[in-house]
């Protein structure tokens, strides 16, 4: 498939691109050649695509992760674009575009209605039609400054012990942009040094739902890293605390992955945590219609115009309807329907709930009635959307 008029070509690698892609994702973001490997092993080769000069050498490569964002309980299908490495000598000829366009289209072939991924320069991937959807956010507390005593008792559990993965996929549901992981996301949590890592559990020590999961990583003597975790309700979150807070003796502090409005932070009993590390993710919505009609949403009742506008291509015009849990969302609007007018990029900000209508409307972004906006806000209502791991 022909990218660009530049003569360069986009397939999919195989296995003997393999050192290749290595390579470039050391020269990109100086992974150890070991790292490299360790990722596209994870990723497995065949999920990254190759962008190849005439002669067939290499010029830049990128992975395509199958997944899904939850929204309203609800997992659209997506793919996250992760580790777009331009070759040196092809930097600033313009790839890095048309590579991302490639990238799209191939992920619309393969189902998905969303794309997602972290921009080290946002302009590139906004002339691409992306905008900010989510944050990714990383807390840091003290471990004297937990709660020091529990009746929750915490056992050993297996890495691969199943009831993990069904127990992230409750904290998903409950939240919003949440993935729906995907082997390369398990195995990125359990990479190495995994003979510091360990899981404990809350539950039946043999079987049923756990009620509360950490993964920590004890491999830094001056900060225990909590890879993953979860809390069922406030209570195992104040426990879960405490239990993290037993390591205060070797380690003064601990890190996790957490949402804007995070339950751990909520279950600190005073000061002693902060932010150290926040970044958004863009996402691009490829299917409007049908991504809207896959959502779920809070609001029951509602019926809601949307203009998208695209300077770069067709304006869509979908009519949403809200009815006892129903959704449906069709390719025009009612006559009297409230309706608001949007950018085609900031659909993505309005439709994860990054972005509210009218804090877009401020911003020259959406137009419409004060009650048509207001309305707006309702129908996208709902936790901020966040991720638990950098793609």
């Amino acid at each position: 498939m022909k990218i660009s008029a530049k003569n360069v070509s986009y397939d999919p690698a195989s296995q003997a691109d393999e050192k290749t892609v290595c390579h470039l994702l050391s020269m990109a973001f100086g992974f150890s050649n070991e790292r490299a490997r360790e990722y596209v092993s994870h990723a497995g080769v065949q999920s990254f695509r190759m962008v190849r000069d005439s002669a067939g050498s290499a010029l830049a490569c990128a992975a395509l992760l199958n997944t899904s964002h939850a929204f309203g309980g609800v997992d659209i299908p997506a793919a996250n674009i992760a580790h777009v490495a331009i070759a040196p000598e092809a930097r600033g000829q313009g790839f890095a575009r048309p590579l991302v366009d490639a990238l799209c289209e191939d992920a619309r072939s393969q189902g998905a209605l969303m794309v997602s991924l972290f921009a080290s320069a946002r302009p590139v991937y906004r002339k691409s039609g992306f905008e900010l959807a989510g944050s990714e956010i990383l807390y840091e507390a003290d471990t004297a400054a937990m709660p020091a005593r529990t009746s929750v008792d915490f056992f050993p559990i297996a890495l691969t012990d199943d009831r993990i993965v069904r127990a992230y996929n409750d904290k998903k549901n409950n939240e919003a942009g949440l993935l729906d992981r995907a082997a390369v996301h398990w195995k990125e949590l359990t990479r190495t040094p995994a003979d510091a890592l360990a899981a404990y559990g809350v539950g039946d020590m043999r079987d049923g739902p756990l009620l509360a999961y950490v993964l920590v990583d004890a491999s830094d003597s001056e900060t225990l890293h909590v890879r993953d975790w979860y809390a069922s309700n406030g209570v195992m979150a104040e426990a879960l605390l405490c239990f993290i807070g037993r390591f205060r003796s070797v380690y003064p502090k601990a890190r996790w992955h957490g949402g804007p409005q995070d339950d751990l932070v909520a279950a600190m009993p005073d000061k002693g945590w902060r932010l150290v590390h926040q970044e958004e993710w863009l996402a691009r919505i490829l299917e409007p219609q049908k991504a809207l009609e896959h959502r779920g949403y809070l609001l029951r009742d509602a019926s809601l115009g949307i203009r998208i506008e695209d300077p770069d291509g067709e304006n869509l015009e979908i009519g949403l309807s809200l009815s006892a849990g129903k959704t449906t969302a069709s390719n025009q609007m009612s006559a009297g329907m409230p309706s608001i007018v949007v950018e085609r990029s900031f659909f993505a900000s309005l439709f994860t709930g990054f972005s509210s209508a009218t804090q877009l409307a401020r911003r020259g972004r959406l137009s419409g009635s004060p009650e048509a906006v207001s309305l707006c806000d309702l129908v996208f209502s709902g936790p901020q959307p966040w991720v638990a791991e950098h793609f």
